[in-house]
């Protein structure tokens, strides 16, 4: 049910539609709600958003997706020992020592337990899980009792401007406690807080991620002062990295990735809270710039620590990518109502998420690619740390951040699936098998269930569980690469005017057991990446070949690790390499030439290996190509040096690449070929 606090938040959002977009026009001023909850009333700003989160705690995973939750839980999340120092430690419940003498600087540990804590709490809410929840919110407890005497959190940690950051991470925790709990000391204490700040903190470096949490407390209270440091300190571009002038210029971006992900969300934000269009143009622009220099064909941008670009198809991106980046694209969703970034999020949540983790959620890769034919203790191919252990999978790696961000990717992504828009209006924004319970205006209660094995399937059926009917104007998205859409509504045909690329709302009084039916057509796709080669999709879903491979236990001892070992044990570090060949290219001409081929039984995980619903069927043809060094993922070859070994065209098998570990993602294209996307 949607509680009143949630409910009043948007009690000056007014929406309207525009054909079957959605935009939204605010009422000016400010209005006065009581938290019934907590005996509170918050008095709001006035936000410029098309679609609001905050229903986590309404919302409830099922299928394929709850049993990644599940695997999740009995994996790393639920073990930190397995992924060592820092996740072994009390977390935020007090200071968090040194691993070592030497190892482990005073905000480090503060970041990487803040990660884990965002993705630890929303796991435990998603699958009632009193312990996950328990260990968190000790440290939730721990930091609100223990401000300093001017209020600013965090006192543990030392005081240099580098000590902010972490805060920035850690208000992600403290929001969803309080979209779950309504606590009232979250907004107080995080008030207090951010009224500490000085201009001169908020605009160095990271620390100007702050202004997402200082725009939430200013929509929370109506407290101008940090709506206007949130503008002084991003305008005055002093941070170095995505200021308003990178913002704005044709030039390639050049910044640590993470951090670019991190601050593209910033001039977005900043829209949503002032209407200033000028912050949405500079935030579009920029993201321009990422889909042409930077985003692979997973959907995240290459960033082996910098922004190393998409020119060289084998560059990777960390994990830690994954989970910011979709993060900050959710922000692009909520305030401007368009599909194609929910298309973004899933692209990257159902290929580039499990693609960089072992299907038991036991191991997981700081750096991965869409090629990677080896992943061992000394096979990471790229410039940062070549010959490291960065692209192998193990529990834990040498930086620990990923090993911490990986929590927050699922857990966010359906805490996000379900969202509102102004009072009324229920979104299914993001797709998957899930559900949402509600209250109706009538006072009505309401389940909406999503019954589907999406994205492995275009069919998607909302049940409707009602107390008594009610009128619920009820949103769903039409992603941009499905052509073909039709809709039923119990059974009978619905004529509804849908465009791809855009959400359509029903708006009609639902009864005790109506189901909505929506089967979204899923044509196969080659697509041409830039000049290298081609890969294939189908919907969401990208598609790889799993190279056969041979995965032993790694028991070295790497010098970088810095004496961290999994200390749980099933908990496995792993050298993996080819055990058949992988060297082809694809030798078709056009779309028509893939099958797709379906399997009558889906029941079972979809990413594990050989399980999948869906496959894809391509022609290819063996080429020389082959380890360089014998050691590492070789470059794609030039199309004028792409040699034939046999002559030979093969029916090659791909997988959804999430099924994957070793994998071409990316096939050579033989010379003079013709792609017809």
């Amino acid at each position: 049910m949607i509680n009143n606090n949630n409910m009043r938040r948007l009690n000056n959002i007014i929406s309207v539609m525009l054909g079957a977009a959605i935009a939204l026009a605010v009422a000016g001023g400010c209005s006065g709600g009581g938290d019934e909850s907590t005996g509170r009333t918050e008095i709001q700003a006035d936000k410029h958003i098309v679609m609001s989160d905050g229903l986590l705690p309404q919302t409830a995973a099922g299928g394929w997706i709850e049993e990644f939750l599940e695997r999740q839980a009995s994996g790393l999340t639920g073990h930190p020992d397995a992924l060592s120092y820092p996740y072994n430690t009390c977390l935020w419940n007090g200071q968090i020592k040194r691993n070592t003498d030497s190892y482990g600087c005073e905000w480090w540990r503060y970041e990487q337990t803040a990660y884990y804590s965002d993705g630890l709490l929303r796991l435990g809410y998603l699958l009632n899980n009193d312990e996950f929840v328990k260990k968190v919110t000790d440290g939730i407890e721990y930091t609100l009792a223990n401000a300093d005497e001017n209020g600013r959190l965090g006192k543990w940690i030392d005081r240099r401007i580098d000590a902010m950051w972490p805060i920035c991470v850690y208000f992600r925790v403290l929001k969803a406690y309080y979209e779950k709990t309504g606590d009232a000391r979250v907004i107080e204490a995080l008030h207090r807080h951010y009224l500490t700040y000085k201009l001169n903190e908020v605009e160095t470096w990271r620390a100007i991620v702050s202004i997402e949490g200082m725009l939430w407390i200013y929509e929370k209270t109506g407290d101008k002062r940090l709506l206007e440091m949130s503008e002084k300190a991003w305008n005055s571009g002093k941070f170095t990295d995505l200021i308003p002038e990178v913002c704005e210029n044709d030039d390639k971006m050049q910044m640590h990735g993470v951090t670019f992900c991190e601050e593209l969300k910033l001039p977005v934000l900043l829209y949503a809270y002032t209407g200033d269009k000028r912050y949405l143009d500079l935030a579009l622009n920029a993201q321009r710039k990422a889909e042409r220099d930077d985003v692979l064909p997973d959907g995240v941008p290459a960033s082996a620590e910098a922004l190393v670009g998409s020119a060289n198809v084998i560059n990777s991106h960390e994990t830690c990518d994954i989970a910011d980046y979709t993060w900050t694209l959710g922000y692009f969703l909520m305030t401007t109502g368009e599909a194609k970034w929910a298309d973004k999020i899933e692209k990257a949540v159902f290929n580039a998420c499990p693609g960089a983790i072992t299907k038991d959620f036991k191991a997981l890769q700081y750096f991965s690619s869409v090629n990677q034919v080896i992943a061992t203790g000394n096979s990471n191919h790229n410039d940062f740390f070549h010959g490291s252990t960065w692209m192998a999978y193990r529990p834990t790696h040498e930086t620990e951040c990923c090993s911490g961000n990986v929590h927050r990717i699922m857990p966010n992504y359906v805490s996000r699936m379900w969202m509102k828009q102004g009072r009324d209006t229920v979104v299914a924004a993001l797709y998957g098998p899930s559900e949402i319970k509600l209250k109706a205006t009538n006072g009505a209660e309401c389940k909406i269930e999503e019954k589907t094995l999406y994205p492995f399937d275009g069919r998607i059926d909302f049940h409707f569980e009602m107390s008594r009917k009610a009128r619920i104007p009820f949103s769903f998205r039409i992603p941009e690469w499905s052509a073909s859409v039709s809709m039923a509504l119990n059974g009978k045909p619905l004529k509804v005017d849908c465009k791809p690329g855009t959400f359509v709302t029903i708006d009609r009084k639902f009864h005790d057991g109506d189901r909505l039916s929506v089967s979204l057509g899923m044509e196969p796709e080659c697509v041409q990446f830039k000049d290298q080669g081609v890969y294939f999709t189908l919907g969401p879903l990208v598609f790889s070949y799993a190279v056969p491979q041979k995965k032993t236990v790694d028991n070295a001892v790497y010098a970088n690790m810095n004496g961290k070992v999994p200390e749980e044990p099933g908990f496995e570090c792993w050298s993996i390499t080819a055990d058949g060949d992988w060297n082809y290219a694809w030798v078709g001409n056009n779309a028509n030439e893939i099958n797709v081929l379906r399997r009558q039984d889906t029941d079972g995980y979809p990413f594990d290996y050989g399980n999948s619903p869906v496959t894809l069927e391509i022609p290819a043809e063996k080429i020389e190509w082959c380890l360089e060094e014998n050691r590492y993922t070789p470059e794609m070859p030039k199309a004028d040096e792409v040699k034939a070994l046999t002559g030979k065209t093969e029916k090659l098998e791909l997988v959804p690449y999430g099924s994957t570990e070793l994998r071409v993602t990316v096939f050579p294209i033989v010379k003079n070929q013709i792609i017809d996307k």
